[in-house]
């Protein structure tokens, strides 16, 4: 029986050392930079460096989900999240490129049961962006949601899916990389199934299930990860 370990954001934090299990699937759920609190650079890049290390060696038993603090430094993105790193940007979007082929995407199912995304998966989005998806099953809806990161990364911007007014998340219409716990938990499109979203993205004190949803952007208060045994 496979087990699987998500992690919360990172955001520069190296507590995450302690949650990984070499024996399970550990997914990082995004966020790499952008420190809350100062950090030097040079300690963030040894940091993503150590998460890239791993994953190389482990490349099983590793899975590197985005998250919007990702996002922001791709190329070509013209959006900056709050924290957004002007002074070294180019070196991060170096990072990234340099390593994007062992990312798997913005979306990793565990069976039929659970789905993995940095903030979580809403109908309003599926239903502008992936119609066809609306009544897929975690596996089919991974693989959808992948598929249109890798040919439209502007499908996930802030910009493109915000009501008027919405600085912070809120709009039921924002992507798996950028909704807000309201919007997502009022509109998540696994709402009143047996399937649960596992997502970060919103800072939490510890791990905080709720109803379809659990989340795990927990870091900064404690050091915990989700466990998911899949038979």
């Amino acid at each position: 029986m496979p087990t699987y370990n998500i992690i919360g954001d990172i955001h520069g934090r190296t507590n995450w050392k302690e949650l990984v299990d070499e024996d399970c699937v550990n997914i990082f759920v995004g966020d790499y930079f952008d420190p809350y609190t100062w950090i030097p650079f040079i300690e963030l890049q040894q940091n993503f460096q150590e998460i890239i290390d791993l994953k190389k060696r482990l490349p099983e038993n590793v899975i590197l989900l985005y998250g919007n603090h990702d996002y922001e430094y791709l190329p070509g993105i013209s959006e900056e999240s709050s924290r957004f790193d002007f002074l070294n940007a180019n070196k991060i979007t170096k990072l990234l490129t340099e390593n994007e082929s062992l990312f798997h995407g913005v979306a990793y199912a565990i069976g039929e049961r659970y789905i993995v995304t940095h903030a979580g998966i809403t109908k309003p989005w599926i239903r502008k962006y992936l119609p066809e998806a609306i009544d897929f099953l975690p596996s089919k809806m991974a693989e959808a949601v992948n598929t249109l990161w890798l040919n439209d990364k502007s499908a996930f911007g802030f910009r493109n899916n915000a009501d008027f007014g919405d600085f912070y998340g809120e709009s039921v219409e924002h992507s798996p990389i950028w909704v807000r716990p309201v919007s997502f938990g009022y509109c998540n499109i696994y709402k009143r199934t047996d399937v649960i979203q596992i997502v970060g993205h919103s800072k939490v004190k510890t791990i905080t299930e709720d109803g379809n949803a659990i989340y795990v952007d927990c870091l900064e208060s404690i050091t915990k990860s989700k466990r998911i045994i899949w038979e």
